[in-house]
C-alpha cells in the first residue's frame, strides 16, 4: 500500500563534465582548477576525439539513518577521474548534502567498473560528472508529512486517434513520484489497455502541476502518488 510506503533511493546519472585528455601522470588536468581551463578551441577538438568511455557496472549510493530521519533529499555531484588504467582516479564534490550522504556517493562511485576511452587505440583518461540523486518516497498521509503532495493541474490524456482504437474504453493507473524538485516521474502503470493508451496516460502525467509533500521538518520531500485516468470510447 502506497500509506506504508517510505523508501531511500538513489540514483546515478553520468554525464560528460569534461572529455579532456590527459595522461595519468598530468597532475595539472587531474585538479580541479585544471578541469575546463585553457584554450577553448583545444578543448573542442579533444571533446571530438576523446570517446569511448563504457560504463560496465554501477551500484546505487545507500542512504544513511541520520538522511532518512532528517527526511533529506537532494543530489551530489562528484567530478570522478576515470584513469587510463581502467581504475577509478580522483573525486571531488562538486555539490555536496549532509549526514553522510556526500560520503556513499563517493564510496559508490568508487566501485564504478569500465572500459576506459580510446584515442587512436591507446587507452586515455578522461573526467566526468557523476550524480547520484537522493529520495526518500513518503505515502499518503504518512505520519512523519506535515502536508501532502497537492495537485494544482491535473491536464486529461488524449484517447488514441488510431481509427481501431477509437471504440476502445477503459482505465490506465500509473503509481507516480512527486517529487521535491517539482519534477513527476512514472514508477508502474497498471492497465489492460493496449500500449498507445498507456502511453498517453504517461504523457498526461508528466505534465502534472503540483506543491511537493513537506516533511513535518518543514523540508519538501517526495511523494508516491496513484493517478487513474479514463479513457470512453469516442462518438462517430
Amino acid at each position: 500500500m502506497l500509506s506504508k510506503l517510505k523508501i531511500g533511493l538513489s540514483f546515478i546519472f553520468i554525464s560528460v563534465f569534461s572529455t579532456l585528455a590527459f595522461s595519468q601522470e598530468d597532475s595539472k588536468a587531474k585538479s580541479g582548477n585544471g578541469i575546463g581551463s585553457g584554450d577553448s578551441q583545444k578543448t573542442n577538438q579533444n571533446a571530438e576525439t576523446a570517446t569511448g568511455l563504457r560504463i560496465l557496472s554501477k551500484v546505487p549510493s545507500k542512504y544513511t539513518d541520520a538522511a532518512r530521519k532528517n527526511a533529506m533529499e537532494g543530489t551530489v555531484r562528484l567530478r570522478v577521474t576515470f584513469l587510463a588504467s581502467g581504475k577509478i582516479g580522483s573525486i571531488s564534490p562538486v555539490t555536496a548534502l549532509p549526514f553522510g550522504l556526500t560520503e556513499q556517493a563517493i564510496a559508490a562511485a568508487r566501485q564504478i567498473k569500465f572500459t576506459p576511452a580510446s584515442r587512436n587505440g591507446v587507452s586515455i583518461s578522461v573526467v566526468k560528472l557523476v550524480e547520484y540523486h537522493f529520495s526518500l518516497y513518503y505515502g499518503e498521509n504518512d505520519e512523519d508529512l506535515k502536508q501532502n503532495a497537492e495537485l494544482l493541474e491535473t491536464p486529461a490524456p488524449e484517447h488514441p486517434q488510431e481509427k481501431d482504437l477509437s471504440k476502445i474504453s477503459g482505465k490506465v493507473k500509473l503509481e507516480v513520484s512527486l517529487n521535491s524538485d517539482g519534477r513527476v516521474q512514472i514508477i508502474k502503470v497498471f492497465s489492460d489497455l493496449p500500449k498507445e493508451f498507456e502511453q498517453k496516460a504517461i504523457e498526461a502525467a508528466s505534465k502534472i502541476k503540483f506543491k511537493p509533500a513537506v516533511h513535518k521538518n518543514g523540508n519538501p520531500v517526495t511523494q508516491a502518488k496513484e493517478i487513474e485516468y479514463e479513457f470512453k470510447a469516442q462518438k462517430n
